[in-house]
């Protein structure tokens, strides 16, 4: 039986809801699709079902799309109908499906890319941005005067980290108009905002928000650049007037309880948030649960915790990627050895400004030490506006090799390619210098990247001298922090208690590999001491980092913890407090009260609670 007559046979409907039949939808061989003449053919009924559609007649304009699409499923306007219709059913598999297969047709610039903004917007309305990248940068090379192309790409690249590049897309949608646009301002403000420039932020909030004084996304980013600012009382009246104009806006009164909440005031993060447990949505139950710990309720914090975690799982699909990290640490692993590194170049010349670079899981430590190390004359704080991982998508271009990263790195050896350690390092510095960083009488820029731990086989190549900075903490403290934040992190790793202490040893782990096989310059610090005894703590630090120790502050005004750099400034000073201990073998009471918390991730975390010398901490 020839391929042709099985597909007329094949009855079976598409699993992705289309209402095609599989043979004409997800399975379906797209050589045997109708040629250019045969589509052609179709094209005037293709019309009558977008005119159908168009006149509101949505089952009829479905079911003869349904009938054309079976005949060509490359029609467009047949397509494009039942996509809109299966969008406004919400049936998200069809309507992606659909999606993809309307950027994959061919035609003319604009109507590719009207079909590639679609399904980035679609991408982005789930906030799958890395998915969304690739048709918005289509949209934008096949019509790059169109607006909206600019600015959807804008999205994607802020929402990536790709920060001043999303910048400069949003300024190109803002010359397409040749206009202020009060969405376009507003997204470009936020954009400035994670960059750490808040005061350019500010005022481009305001003339957002005077053009579109119902953007109540703009009311509330431009909240929270004035809490970032240091001006609490202003970022309370945004918020509290927002919330006069909408009421039940969830994001502004999550946001409202979120200030209460770093203002000391728990009671009154609860009556804001005084929804039962099962009406809240996840960032919610993690406020409420945080508010509910700072009340002394660990049980009920940990059961909001829990419910939040089950839902980012269950509503929101998120899944721990660990055979995805597992692979990426295996390369690693195999690729970053000192038999291979030893040959390869490093930069000679000492650093004009020396990176310091800061390593710890998250919330083990990381940005207090950051924020403290800004006190001290000569520092600045660097955090993650351009992290060195950015710079391995470049390698095989600069080394002129067929291979990815890290591979790549092997060309070093051949020609001139012993200069490319040189050419990461004059890249990764003048981005820095974009940022306003390389201020006169600044000596020392820290690198808080997330993606550091990965990157210390690059890093050694680009800063052979650079210091190391590894902040610690017991790890049960450490799972029981992450446990209650609504917080993407690394693989997804925070959906679970087991998902959160599976990538801590993997991420230890490759720490290990790298110190056992490179000579860092490596300095581990422990969170209990940085917040017992603050000022001496800092002078190890500075010391090691090749500064002057006598530049610490007091230990009175380093544990105000006040101090506001002059710019760019990083996101986390805004929840800054002064330095307290009451994070410091928090997990004790909660142990003591649920004996079972932890009993899940004790077999993984155990051995490195000996291996950090931790075990003396008691149970």
């Amino acid at each position: 039986m020839n391929t042709g007559m099985q597909q007329e046979l094949d009855v079976v409907l598409c699993h992705c809801g289309s209402g095609l039949r599989r043979v004409r939808c997800c399975d379906a061989d797209i050589t045997a699709w109708p040629g250019a003449e045969a589509v052609d053919a179709l094209d005037a009924q293709g019309q009558e079902a977008v005119r159908l559609f168009n006149e509101k007649k949505y089952a009829e304009a479905e079911t003869l799309a349904l009938k054309l699409l079976d005949l060509a499923p490359n029609l467009r306007p047949a397509l494009r109908v039942l996509y809109e219709i299966r969008k406004a059913q919400k049936r998200g598999t069809a309507e992606e499906a659909l999606a993809v297969r309307l950027a994959a047709l061919p035609g003319a610039p604009a109507v590719r890319t009207a079909a590639n903004l679609l399904l980035a917007q679609f991408y982005v309305g789930q906030g799958r941005y890395a998915q969304a990248r690739p048709p918005a940068a289509e949209a934008v090379m096949a019509a790059p005067r169109d607006a909206t192309a600019q600015h959807v790409l804008g999205v994607v690249l802020t929402e990536t980290g790709a920060l001043q590049a999303g910048e400069g897309h949003y300024r190109r949608a803002l010359d397409a108009l040749g206009r202020d646009d009060g969405v376009v301002l507003a997204n470009l403000a936020w954009n400035l905002k994670l960059q750490g420039r808040l005061d350019e932020a500010a005022a481009i909030y305001d003339n957002a928000l005077a053009l579109r004084p119902d953007n109540r996304r703009g009311q509330g980013g431009y909240a929270q650049v004035e809490f970032a600012r240091g001006n609490r009382e202003k970022a309370l009246r945004l918020l509290d007037d927002g919330l006069g104009r909408w009421p039940d806006d969830r994001t502004l009164r999550l946001l409202r309880a979120m200030a209460d909440l770093a203002l000391g005031d728990a009671a009154a993060v609860l009556a804001r948030l005084s929804d039962a447990p099962e009406a809240l949505m996840a960032a919610e139950l993690c406020t409420r649960g945080q508010a509910l710990a700072r009340l002394g309720q660990p049980v009920e914090a940990v059961q909001h915790y829990s419910t939040a975690k089950r839902l980012q799982r269950e509503r929101h699909g998120q899944q721990y990627q660990a055979e995805e990290f597992a692979a990426k640490a295996a390369a690693c692993k195999a690729y970053f050895t000192a038999e291979r590194l030893q040959p390869l170049p490093r930069a000679a010349a000492a650093p004009a400004r020396q990176p310091v670079f800061l390593l710890g899981f998250a919330r083990s430590g990381s940005s207090l030490l950051e924020q403290l190390l800004g006190q001290v004359p000569g520092f600045v704080a660097g955090d993650e506006f351009f992290p060195v991982a950015e710079l391995n998508e470049l390698v095989p271009a600069l080394a002129g090799a067929a291979h990815g990263y890290p591979q790549a790195l092997d060309h070093s050896l051949v020609g001139d390619g012993w200069a490319l350690p040189a050419r990461l390092r004059e890249r990764y510095e003048d981005a820095r210098e974009r940022l306003g960083l390389a201020r006169p009488g600044v000596q020392f820029v820290t690198d808080r990247s997330a993606s550091n731990h990965w990157q210390l086989g690059l890093i050694k190549l680009l800063f052979p001298d650079a210091p190391v900075v590894h902040v610690l903490r017991h790890p049960l403290d450490v799972m029981l922090s992450n446990f209650g934040q609504d917080r993407r992190l690394e693989g997804n790793c925070g959906v679970s208690m087991s998902a959160l202490a599976r990538h801590y040893a993997l991420v230890m782990s490759l720490i290990r590999h790298f110190r056992g096989q490179l000579a860092l310059r490596y300095l581990p610090v422990r969170y209990e001491d940085l917040v017992n005894d603050t000022a001496a703590s800092l002078r190890r630090v500075v010391e090691f980092a090749g500064a002057d120790p006598g530049g610490v502050p007091p230990e009175a005004v380093l544990r105000a913890n006040g101090a506001m750099p002059p710019g760019p400034v990083p996101a986390h000073f805004a929840g800054r407090e002064a330095v307290h201990t009451r994070g410091v073998y928090r997990y004790r009471a909660y142990q003591s009260q649920m004996p079972g918390l932890f009993a899940e991730v004790r077999g993984i975390l155990d051995p490195w609670i000996a291996e950090l010398g931790y075990a003396e901490a008691g149970p």
